[in-house]
């Protein structure tokens, strides 16, 4: 199975930061880690802009998930890489 490459995840994640008005040039770094048996990756995201909160906020809802409050950094599984590349679509 191919999975989303971590500059696509980026790219993606790019776009909610400029849903909630953010102007920084990266506002993520997206990394992919591997694992082994059959497991598909996951992506490690940390969130370098000044603004979090806003960004965390749209996440939350279009992953359908909670994030602590304060996080600067997360992990996507494949599947909610998959729903990250999906959104940029919906938007173009």
């Amino acid at each position: 199975m191919q999975y989303p490459s971590p500059d696509a995840v980026q790219q993606s994640l790019k776009l909610f930061a400029e849903d909630v008005g953010d102007t920084t040039d990266v506002p993520f770094r997206v990394n992919m880690v591997p694992r082994y048996g059959g497991k598909p990756p996951l992506y490690t995201v940390i969130i370098r802009c000044a603004e979090k909160e806003p960004i965390r906020e749209k996440l939350a809802q279009v992953l359908n998930r909670r994030f602590s409050l304060g996080a600067t950094s997360f992990a996507l599984d494949a599947s909610e890489a998959q729903v990250i590349l999906q959104y940029q679509r919906k938007r173009a």
